[in-house]
């Protein structure tokens, strides 16, 4: 049985994404509210493309970018306590499952 292989573009673009998310990082202060849009717009293509050429199925890379964002969103907003991602982690599982089963 042949695997399909996994596409270099989406390697390629999150590569890309990490660079610009390091040049917007270092150019601009995410201070005001479209500058964070900006960043979290990048944080999540970033973690799509990886995600996408890591597991290769656009659901769980959808989570997988869901759980980043709001796990920094969450950090944003001083909510920085050990239980957050712990119980963020089985939501996103349990998203899996559900999303799975259909």
């Amino acid at each position: 049985m042949d695997r399909p292989k996994r596409n270099i573009l989406w390697l390629i673009l999150g590569i890309f994404g990490l660079s610009g998310l390091g040049w917007f990082g270092n150019t601009f202060r995410p201070e005001t509210i479209p500058m964070l849009t900006l960043f979290f717009l990048i944080i999540a293509a970033t973690a799509f493309f990886s995600s996408l050429f890591l597991f290769k199925i656009v659901r769980r890379a959808l989570l997988v970018t869901v759980g980043v964002v709001v796990w920094l969103l969450l950090r944003l907003l001083g909510l920085r306590d050990l239980w957050y991602p712990l119980l963020l982690i089985p939501c996103l599982i349990s998203l899996e499952i559900l999303f799975q089963r259909r």
